[in-house]
């Protein structure tokens, strides 16, 4: 318990600098992505980080509704989360979705343009490049211009740019706050290993076992976060997910799913038995 005690100490601490780098990562390619995590629709500077908040679920980019019922935030931590500078401006859904030009941000409508450009020249190149290569050549140069907004050709409309706001801000919070609560139940398990009472402590010893479940929910929303936060691309910006479908058909995936479902389910229910044995057994004497 010891040695699981301090390396959880030890890599939740590791835990919170790749989530720092994480945030900067976001911010630079999938600044979408950092905007819904954080409920942010108005862009602005010194952006505060989220503490406590209640969005409004029902809000869509570019109306008047509130886009939080209340909050309480830790001014210029997105910011600096973001860019390594407090001061620095961070773009919300509707800078991102209809463009902000003192900020130099280009909106979805008109990456859609060119998405929809880069498509069709790209189909033009392929029927160019066998019987007239010049052609094809000023055709793929004409493609290379608009090739960053390939996968906004797809897109019907701006708003389908946005991923679901509610479920990633909801997910990355929870994920936080297990994150959060994580070390302090390692310190504690330390503490009173160390002061020779762990045994005694009936209520730590029920938490950590729950602390095993807890784990897993948190892993499960992180995946949830980095998932759903990036919709609708598969390939960020030039390849989105119902076009990067399989022609697997719906029975394979099936198959494959029950597959995976029974192998795990048994692997649980191995781990339990041998966990409630070692518990029922008790401590060695020394």
């Amino acid at each position: 318990i010891a040695v699981a005690s301090v390396f959880g100490l030890l890599s939740s601490a590791y835990l919170g600098l790749t989530g720092d780098e994480a945030a900067y990562t976001n911010a630079q390619v999938q600044p979408m992505k950092l905007a819904a995590m954080e409920g942010l629709y108005k862009g602005t500077t010194r952006a505060g980080l989220v503490a406590i908040g209640l969005p409004n679920s029902m809000k869509i980019p570019g109306d008047n509704q509130k886009d939080f019922f209340f909050k309480i935030e830790v001014p210029g931590v997105l910011s600096f989360l973001a860019n390594r500078d407090l001061n620095s401006f961070v773009p919300g859904i509707d800078d991102l979705v209809w463009g902000n030009p003192e900020y130099g941000i280009m909106g979805v409508k008109e990456k859609m343009a060119r998405g929809k450009a880069a498509l069709a020249q790209l189909a033009a190149y392929k029927q160019a490049r066998q019987q007239e290569p010049a052609e094809a050549e000023r055709l793929l140069a004409e493609f290379r211009k608009n090739e960053p907004y390939l996968g906004y050709g797809y897109l019907e409309r701006p708003a389908d740019a946005v991923p679901p706001v509610a479920m990633t801000f909801w997910s990355f919070r929870v994920m936080v706050i297990l994150g959060t609560l994580f070390p302090l139940l390692f310190l504690a398990f330390l503490v009173q290993l160390l002061r020779g009472r762990l045994e005694q402590s009936r209520g730590l010893l029920q938490l950590g076992v729950i602390g095993v479940f807890l784990g897993w929910i948190a892993t499960e929303l992180g995946w949830v976060v980095a998932e759903v936060g990036r919709q609708p691309w598969a390939i960020q910006d030039l390849l989105p997910t119902w076009v990067a479908r399989s022609n697997l058909t719906a029975g394979t995936v099936q198959t494959t799913f029950f597959l995976f479902l029974a192998v795990f389910t048994v692997l649980l229910i191995a781990e339990v038995r041998i966990m409630w044995h070692q518990i029922k057994q008790g401590p060695e004497e020394a």
